[in-house]
Formats: C-alpha cells, sequence, structure tokens
C-alpha cells in the first residue's frame, strides 16, 4: 500500500510540474495527497501526521517568503 502512494504521489508530482504550476500550487497539491494519506491512520497516529504536514507548510512558507 505504501508503494502504491509512493508512485501516486510521485505520478501526481510529475504531471504538476509537467503542467509548470506555480511552486504555491504544487505544494497545496502533495499537501492535500499527505492530508488524505492521514486521514486513513488512527486516531493519535492522525492527529501527529496533521500535526506534521502542518509544521511542513510554516516551514514551506518561510522558504518561499525568504526566497522573495
Amino acid at each position: 500500500m505504501l508503494n502504491n502512494n509512493l508512485k501516486y504521489l510521485l505520478s501526481l508530482s510529475v504531471i504538476v510540474v509537467l503542467a509548470g504550476c506555480s511552486s504555491n500550487s504544487r505544494y497545496h497539491e502533495i499537501q492535500s495527497a499527505r492530508l488524505g494519506e492521514c486521514s486513513h491512520m488512527a486516531d493519535k497516529e492522525y492527529h501527529e501526521c496533521v500535526k506534521q504536514q502542518q509544521d511542513s507548510y510554516k516551514e514551506f512558507k518561510k522558504q518561499q517568503t525568504a526566497e522573495q
């Protein structure tokens, strides 16, 4: 199952990159897929997964701000 999820994320990433979307759009597409994976976890794992994704977004926004 994990292997299929990685293939899905990789395929999605390649499609988005080839479509020429902005980095912000790409990030949100990938983020959405990752959060979808969180929904299949048990309660405690779910909350940890969501928190990790939120932390990743904060780091992403810091990096975007620093580049601009």
